[in-house]
């Protein structure tokens, strides 16, 4: 973890530096959600196997819903495994469920060919932030999703979202939203809520920022280094801690697209 300080306002800054996301055309809905897990130790092997065989009966049962797989790069909890789908509004929850409920063949198989070899899960949900992400399906492909979460001062919620729109809408309507250069924004909902910005790599080369900082971007937009530092600050000072994970994309783990 790094504690928010001026060292922090640059860490952002070079975060939106990062390549391009792929997401959807469309805003298809604002919410995501995610199983996160952890195999048993000494079955990993046989927790990947019938991972990826489940993700075939998924496909073949029709699932309308399509889950990918992820892998963390970096730190000292690497066993996790994440399985993702995104987007959808919350009464396509209901829908998603009476399908489940009508395919219960789908849930009995993970009960027998992958819960076996897991030693914990855990669930959340994401509020995505489309108004102020730049993003559009047709970009990509991506192996790698960047994810930088914020942990925020206690109260300080509604005034980061604020800060946050206010360099989102320069962004977005100064000129700095192109292919190059998409975000997307969102918050967690279950557990400790933090908020989050994602950035995708499609190799290792493009974990190396290039070209324009989006401080020198900012700084032009609005005429000046303290100007832009001020802006800027309104978002970090809301921001107590931050952490920085790498996922890799499996596609043979994951739904056929």
């Amino acid at each position: 973890m790094i504690k928010a300080s001026k060292t922090l306002l640059f860490l952002l800054t070079g975060l939106l530096a990062f390549a391009p996301l792929a997401v959807q055309a469309q805003e298809p809905g604002n919410i995501a959600e995610m199983w996160s897990m952890v195999p048993k130790a000494d079955k990993r092997e046989a927790f990947f196997e019938g991972l990826k065989e489940h993700m075939q009966v998924r496909t073949d049962a029709g699932d309308p819903w399509k889950w990918y797989t992820y892998t963390p790069m970096l730190g000292d909890e690497l066993d996790r495994v994440a399985v993702r789908h995104c987007c959808f509004n919350w009464e396509d929850k209901d829908a998603y469920e009476k399908w489940s409920k009508e395919n219960p063949e789908v849930q009995e198989h993970w009960s027998k060919a992958v819960d076996p070899y897991v030693e914990s899960y855990a669930h959340y949900f994401d509020n995505v932030s489309w108004a102020n992400s730049n993003m559009k399906s047709e970009w990509g492909p991506y192996r790698f999703y960047k994810v930088t979460e914020f942990t925020l001062h206690s109260g300080m919620a509604s005034k980061f979202d604020a800060a946050r729109d206010k360099v989102s809408q320069i962004a977005l309507n100064q000129g700095w939203a192109t292919e190059d250069r998409p975000w997307l924004w969102s918050v967690t909902i279950g557990g400790e809520a933090k908020e989050r910005i994602i950035t995708p790599l499609k190799n290792y080369a493009d974990m190396e920022p290039t070209g324009q900082t989006f401080f020198n971007f900012l700084s032009g937009v609005l005429g000046s280094d303290e100007k832009a530092e001020k802006v800027l600050q309104e978002l970090t000072s809301t921001i107590d801690s931050q952490e920085t994970q790498i996922w890799e994309l499996h596609k043979d783990l994951s739904m056929a697209d």
